[in-house]
């Protein structure tokens, strides 16, 4: 029985190598037990259980093969017989570049959880009989790194696609080289242009365009039309800041009067925000009849936007409406409950509670599985796993040109978001989930 390439929360997804002393000479953490399948199988039950599949499967692979009288033959069998199932033993491996490793960790653990519930890692996730075998490694954040596993996944493991890199830092060189090895990617990234370094090459994410074109257009049906931007000194500030104002003017719906910036550690909003209530335009309308045609654009994270919300309850400023980014979306907005944030217009590109079954199923399965809610890095690396897995099952091939030709002829693709297409530069698209608060919960926008 030979160990398959699959998940685990290692940096790369590789069967044990061999030690210089011999082809056949254990791993160094099985050396001590190597002769006694008892001990054997207690380690393979601890690497199990710390998901650490390439080490449990040599151990068993010993037991099966030179013990097969032991008393542990049976449950060795059984063990290695659940993780083949799981995992798949044909050919086919799709490679996953995340950082599994330092300050982006945690969104990379996020998307390969949901890369793992799609290939039925983990019960009820997925179909364990889905025969993909995943290879990843971890960029590290870094684009070096990135630029090194992609050319080790595509020359050494023959992979049929590759799903990332996550961060821009790492995309762009990683994009450029794929497109060069002719191997398909699925990039999480949410940088702009990405897809340009050619037709191997597909993104996808939420671009900031595409979310703010996505507000805009909802704002178009409401009584808004003046506008204040406060926003954090930053590049994510400044970019949606720019992208808000460029929108307005484009549709035409209203104008800005105001804009203030803060820095990103600003410890209290309430005098900026009392400064920013006095300034002559600002303080016509809300000193006027009709305070709710103001809308107020914040792009920070939700933890900003509950201290301002605060902030504009203590001032008792009311009316104007709150309009936001998908980082709004999170349970702790609605911590305190200020009546400022009643009303509020923000958007999310996945949102479990939607009506859609694909949702439902996804987030009920992936609870069951991994113990807590998905957000959109999870559905992202959910449905960047299926999608290859439909372009594999359309062609019959897993050659990756004929990868890529799968990916092209997809259209209305029944995602966990709703219905995904790809756009003319090879960027998904479907319709993000537009959110508001009404009583002190999230719930979707129905009409204007």
């Amino acid at each position: 029985m030979t160990a398959a390439l699959f998940l685990c929360s290692c940096a790369t997804f590789e069967t044990p190598k061999p030690q210089a002393t011999g082809a056949n000479a254990p791993p160094a953490q099985l050396q001590k037990v190597w002769n006694d399948p008892d001990l054997l199988f207690k380690e393979a039950q601890k690497a199990y259980d710390e998901s650490n599949y390439p080490l449990s499967l040599t151990a068993l692979d010993r037991i099966l093969a030179s013990y097969p009288k032991s008393d542990v033959y049976g449950d060795a069998k059984k063990m290695a017989d659940e993780i083949q199932s799981r995992l798949g033993l044909a050919g086919l491996k799709i490679g996953v570049l995340l950082p599994l490793t330092g300050s982006f960790s945690r969104f990379g653990d996020s998307a390969l959880n949901g890369i793992s519930c799609a290939i039925g890692l983990f019960d009820p996730c997925g179909s364990s009989t889905s025969k993909i075998q995943i290879v990843v490694k971890d960029t590290k954040g870094n684009a070096g790194t990135t630029a090194e596993a992609l050319k080790e996944l595509v020359e050494k493991e023959k992979v049929s696609a590759i799903i990332g890199p996550l961060t821009s830092v790492e995309a762009a060189s990683a994009t450029t080289q794929a497109q060069m090895l002719g191997v398909p990617v699925i990039v999480l990234a949410p940088q702009a242009g990405l897809t340009q370094a050619g037709d191997f090459i597909f993104q996808h994410t939420l671009l900031p365009e595409t979310e703010v074109t996505a507000l805009v257009n909802q704002l178009s049906k409401t009584d808004l039309k003046k506008f204040v931007i406060i926003y954090p000194k930053s590049k994510y500030g400044e970019e949606y800041k720019n992208l808000f104002a460029a929108q307005l003017q484009k549709s035409g719906i209203g104008k800005i009067i105001a804009e203030k910036s803060y820095a990103q550690d600003i410890p209290d909003f309430v005098g900026m925000l009392e400064q920013l209530s006095k300034e002559p335009a600002v303080e016509k309308i809300l000193g006027g009849k009709k305070p709710d045609t103001l809308g107020i654009f914040i792009p920070d994270s939700y933890k900003q936007v509950a201290e301002m919300a605060q902030g504009l309850a203590a001032l008792n400023i009311q009316g104007p409406k709150l309009i936001g980014t998908s980082r709004w979306y999170h349970p702790q907005l609605l911590a305190g409950a200020s009546p400022a944030l009643e009303g509020a217009l923000f958007d999310t590109p996945f949102y479990p509670e939607a009506n859609l079954e694909a949702a439902r199923k996804f987030s009920g399965d992936f609870f069951k599985a991994y113990g807590n809610q998905p957000a959109w890095l999870e559905a992202f690396g959910y449905d960047s796993a299926r999608l290859l897995m439909q372009a594999i099952a359309s062609t019959g091939s897993e050659q990756p040109l004929s990868v890529r030709n799968g990916l092209l002829g997809i259209q209305s693709f029944p995602s966990v978001a709703g219905p995904l297409s790809w756009t003319e530069q090879r960027v998904s698209t479907w319709p993000p989930e537009l959110i508001t608060i009404r009583d002190g919960k999230f719930v979707p926008v129905q009409g204007p």
